[in-house]
């Protein structure tokens, strides 16, 4: 039987760094990346976005590289370097061939201890950061995540959109920015991940040469408990030719046992076109053009949400038949054959997510962050055991809540 955690092995450094190895000689290629503990949810409320902000500036320049060095390595290689920053970590990343291993270990170490921070060249970035934000705000599927994240949410720290507001970024300078890096940026808020072909005894001697210089920092304390939801209703008027509507609840921790049974709930409502929500939304009722569901979950509480796109003039009745269809779905659980195809549904994109390196590694490193490796290991089992009565518990306890609901409209 395959398991995620395969020739995984685990080595913690006296800094209080995180490694996970694994190693797998069938392709020469490698994927290395880094999870910093820090994100949206962690930042004051006015310096929103800072988190982001950093993600940008560690590429503009290191101890030993200009900017354009690094990226033009990578290039070389025919690799990849990219960066992401969300509301609970910072995920960096090089996949490479392996014969770059060494050099992509180099510079991750570059960007994460040694970034350079030029006030220069912060100057040259901020414009590019407010202009990232306006247009994200003219993106309908962007804004409305930030709108059903800001209906549904009670604390501030997980209401704002993670990449900040135009007048808290503008206000950041390179003093800040310095202080959130040497604050945040610790070896005991690191956790590296590097999957493909390579030999471990030369990677730890990497890692370590690398990172032994690393500042240990401040121990990560638990994250304060975040209020969870109460559902609002916020809508915008853009000028878009459609609606966007999204619809969603708040769900446990991602530690909860309950998420195994959401995701299939989520593949029954919203996977393929026998799925409950596309067949009488869009075949049936002709109320959306599209219509999906997905169980979000994270250190704080989750989300699930139901994102739409429909004529203006079909809102209310969307609302209306959302609200039936999830009575219906409590009034009748799902049967065998509905939970036959889902499992399989799930089940396909859970294994096929394992087929790259890089999809090893991220799916490694986002279990480890959460400290929820014990449940990558069983999370395919566990799913495929889900009785009917177990889904109906689970529908019972979420789905008679209040919806939040956000909607974006002309």
């Amino acid at each position: 039987m395959f398991s995620p955690l395969d020739n995984v092995t685990f080595h913690p450094f006296p800094n209080g760094l995180r490694l996970y190895l694994k190693e797998d000689r069938t392709w020469p290629l490698v994927s290395v990346q880094a999870w910093v503990r820090v994100g949206s949810v962690d930042e004051e409320a006015a310096a929103a976005g800072v988190s982001h902000v950093l993600e940008h500036m560690v590429f503009k320049g290191t101890t030993h590289h200009a900017a354009a060095d690094i990226s033009r390595w990578v290039e070389s290689q025919g690799g990849a370097l990219n960066a992401e920053t969300a509301k609970e970590y910072t995920h960096y990343y090089i996949d490479v061939p392996s014969v770059g291993t060494r050099k992509a270990v180099h510079l991750l170490a570059e960007l994460l201890h040694r970034a350079a921070l030029d006030p220069e060249e912060w100057k040259r970035e901020c414009p590019v950061i407010l202009e990232e934000i306006k247009r994200r705000n003219d993106d309908p599927d962007a804004l409305l995540w930030d709108l059903l994240n800001e209906a549904l949410y009670d604390d501030p720290c997980c209401r704002r959109p993670v990449i900040g507001y135009p007048e808290t970024v503008g206000r950041i300078d390179r003093d800040a920015l310095a202080r959130f890096y040497r604050a945040h940026y610790t070896a005991g808020r690191c956790l590296m991940v590097i999957a493909g072909d390579f030999k471990s005894r030369d990677v730890l001697r990497w890692v370590e040469a690398e990172f032994a210089g690393m500042p240990a920092g401040e121990p990560p304390a638990p994250r304060r408990a975040r209020s969870a939801a109460r559902a609002r209703q916020i809508g915008v008027r853009k000028a878009v030719k459609q609606a966007y509507a999204g619809f969603g609840f708040a769900t446990p921790p991602s530690s909860h046992g309950d998420h195994e049974a959401l995701d299939l709930i989520a593949a029954i409502l919203g996977d393929g076109r026998g799925a409950r929500l596309v067949r009488i939304l869009r075949e049936e009722k002709k109320l959306v053009w599209s219509v999906d569901a997905a169980n979000l979950t994270q250190e704080g509480p989750g989300l699930f949400a139901v994102f739409c796109e429909c004529r203006a003039e079909n809102l209310r009745a969307l609302k209306r038949e959302l609200g039936r269809i999830f009575i219906e779905l409590r009034r009748f659980p799902p049967g065998a054959q509905e939970l036959t195809r889902a499992k399989n549904i799930l089940q396909t994109a859970w294994l096929q997510g394992f087929e790259t390196y890089h999809n090893q590694a991220a799916t490694l490193g986002g279990f480890a962050l959460e400290n929820q490796l014990p449940r990558l290991r069983s999370y395919l089992p566990r799913l495929r055991a889900l009785s009917r009565s177990d889904v109906s518990r689970v529908i019972g306890r979420y789905f008679g809540l209040s919806l939040a609901c956000a909607v974006i409209q002309a």
